[in-house]
Formats: C-alpha cells, structure tokens, sequence
C-alpha cells in the first residue's frame, strides 16, 4: 500500500518530468502544441497544489530527499515553460537563453527560494498570456486553475506567503 508521503513524492516527482516534457514539446511539438503544453502547466501546477498538504498529513512527520526539493521541481517546471515559449517561437530565444543564463547565476550566487519564487513569475506569466491569445479556452482554463487556488488559499496567502516572499526578497536586497 503507497502512503501518503509516498503518493505526495510521486507527485512532486511528476513535475521533475513535466519541465523536460515541456522542452520536449518545445522541440518537436510546433506551435500547435499549446494546447498540450497549457494541460502539461495546468497538470504540474495540480501537483504542486496537492504535494503539500498531502505530505503534511503523514503522521509520521518524515522528510524525504524528494519532498525537500519540492521548489527545484517547481523551477523545474518554470524553465520547461520557458524553453517551450523560446523553442517555440513565442519568444526570441535570445531572450529565453539571457533569461535563463541570468537567473541561474543569481540563484547560485543568492542561493534564495523567495528568489526561485519570483524567476518563476515571469515565465508563468508569458505562457499565461500566450495560451490566452493562441488557444482561448484553455488560457481561461489556466486562468480559472489560479482563480480557485487563490479562493481556497486566500486566508493563507495574505497572511502568511506574501509576507514571507516580501520578507525574503527585503533580507535579499539587504544582506547583499
């Protein structure tokens, strides 16, 4: 029987596939490949919504080696997205290399997860905007994804993320 930090494993461990299946698609899929590539963003941001509350329901309380780099598989999926969009022609590729070349160094050299937090952001928010003008519908479905999840987490995100992630950024831009 899989336990439930096992089952939240499994589906952080989906996303460490989804962000080269991302590139994947980038590579061979053409640009009628949104589509799948808006379901593939929609399938890991699911995992990413479940993984933790899940993992938080193991009475046992254990950490694994997965579960702990549960944001590495985020930005994982982040830089699938992002290659997509440059191989894909949506954006210059040019763009996508600097982008990339440039948060991996800062990521290094800070070594922040508030800052993983925010090189996410824009990739996310490009594709958002390409699904939205390619294929409508799924750019809604992505759209209403984001609209649920801030609904059901509402108490904790003002109160609890947003002054995490502000506060992380500040003892960044300070302490360097």
């Amino acid at each position: 029987m899989v336990g439930i930090k096992t089952a939240a494993d499994l589906l952080t461990g989906v996303r460490f596939l989804l962000g080269p299946y991302l590139v994947w698609l980038g590579l061979c899929g053409g640009s009628e490949a949104v589509t799948v590539a808006a379901l593939t963003l929609l399938i890991a941001w699911i995992t990413d919504v479940l993984d933790g509350p899940l993992a938080r329901r193991d009475a046992r309380g254990i950490h694994t080696w997965i579960g702990d780099r549960d944001l590495e598989a985020d930005v994982t999926v982040a830089l699938g997205v992002w290659l997509y969009l440059g191989l894909d022609r949506f954006l210059s590729i040019w763009l996508v290399v600097a982008y990339v070349l440039v948060a991996a160094a800062a990521l290094w050299h800070f070594g922040s997860r508030h800052l993983a937090w925010g090189v996410q952001a824009l990739p996310y928010g490009l594709m958002l905007w390409t699904v939205w003008r390619v294929a409508p519908p799924y750019g809604l479905l992505l759209m209403a994804w984001i609209g649920l999840v801030v609904v059901t987490t509402w108490p904790r995100f003002p109160r609890q993320k947003l002054p995490e992630f502000l506060a992380g950024m500040h003892d960044l831009v300070r302490t360097r």
